[in-house]
């Protein structure tokens, strides 16, 4: 990966880097380590602070990084200066608002609160769903999320939030790249796992006084498989007993992690066919760490079985406003 700082070429000066993204985490990570010694005179001293605009590129100039710095550790024993960097979904990250929206559409809610917090808004994913609820001092990530998590109760489609460069864009989770990993030529080791030591295949539906009502909510191909694990759920009034039920059906946990040769598509929110033994197939990347050194270009991907999204609950409904009687 080649490095700019400020518009300056700095890629020569570079002893290493991480480029990280993880599906639960707003902005992609960019930790740069630079050879810096102001004792060493063949040694360029770069103008370094918080705040100056770091930009990575592929080797053949395709930019894939777009951030701040926000932390500098310098290490004179070692002759280096560390920089960590974020790209600007910190900014929607950590930036709060108070709005309200009624029947507005989530990629209008998008434009709206990337134009107020200073984010270029890029290829916004068209929902069509108007949505409607209150944010109360939350970030603007956790509106924009929120808005999307709205659309994807009724139209379970899957979204995430992601910097392209200097823009957001929202996108369908999942996307396949063109990028095959395979255990025979570009991978170095891979780690499967499975447990149903958290599965839920029956939940018990019962009243507020533990009557139990209705049927039972069963996954019967897991209890066939697995045995029966049941759970209960209570009604509650203004919540749909069906859907709030099924919502604590759970299935075996799998997970995957491989270590192969670096490839820049490869980043959290798309997927990849992986050939690899028993395991074959197209897998969602949940998390990403890509290392630069020496000319060489790792990764270490975190896989998911399905492609699942990060939502966000923490939106409030409109209440109605209560009318005082006359005396």
């Amino acid at each position: 990966m080649k490095i700019a700082i400020m518009g300056k070429d700095a890629t020569r000066l570079v002893e290493k880097i991480e480029w990280s993204g993880d599906k639960t985490q707003a902005a992609r990570k960019l930790e740069v380590t630079l050879i810096q010694d102001d004792r060493d005179k063949k040694i360029p001293v770069l103008d370094l602070d918080a705040g100056y605009t770091v930009q990575g590129f592929t080797e053949l100039d395709q930019l894939v990084f777009v951030g701040n710095v926000y932390e500098i550790e310098r290490d004179r024993a070692k002759s280096t200066v560390k920089l960590t960097c974020f790209d600007h979904l910190f900014v929607l990250n950590r930036s709060k608002t108070t709005r309200k929206f009624t029947n507005a559409l989530p990629e209008d809610i998008a434009v709206q609160i990337c134009n107020e917090m200073g984010v270029k808004p890029g290829n916004i994913a068209q929902t069509g769903i108007p949505v409607s609820f209150i944010a109360n001092a939350k970030t603007g990530y956790q509106i924009i999320l929120g808005a999307y998590t709205e659309a994807h109760k009724k139209n379970e489609k899957q979204y995430q939030l992601l910097m392209n460069g200097e823009v957001l864009d929202v996108i369908e989770k999942g996307t396949l790249i063109d990028y095959k990993l395979d255990a025979a030529r570009n991978m170095d080791g891979s780690v499967y796992k499975e447990s149903i030591t958290e599965l839920v295949n029956r939940v018990l539906v019962v009243d507020d006084k533990g009557n139990i009502v209705g049927e039972t909510i069963d996954d019967t191909e897991s209890q066939e498989k697995y045995s029966r694990f049941q759970t209960v759920y209570k009604q509650q009034k203004d919540k749909d007993t069906q859907t709030e039920a099924k919502d604590l059906l759970t299935k075996p946990k799998r997970e995957g992690h491989v270590t192969c040769l670096g490839d820049y598509q490869c980043v959290t929110g798309f997927s990849v066919v992986i050939k690899d033994g028993n395991f074959n197939g197209q897998f969602w990347i949940e998390s990403d760490s890509h290392s630069f050194k020496d000319n060489f270009h790792e990764m270490k991907l975190k896989l998911e079985f399905e492609n699942l999204m990060q939502t966000e609950e923490k939106v409030e409904t409109e209440k109605p406003t209560s009318k005082k009687k006359e005396a």
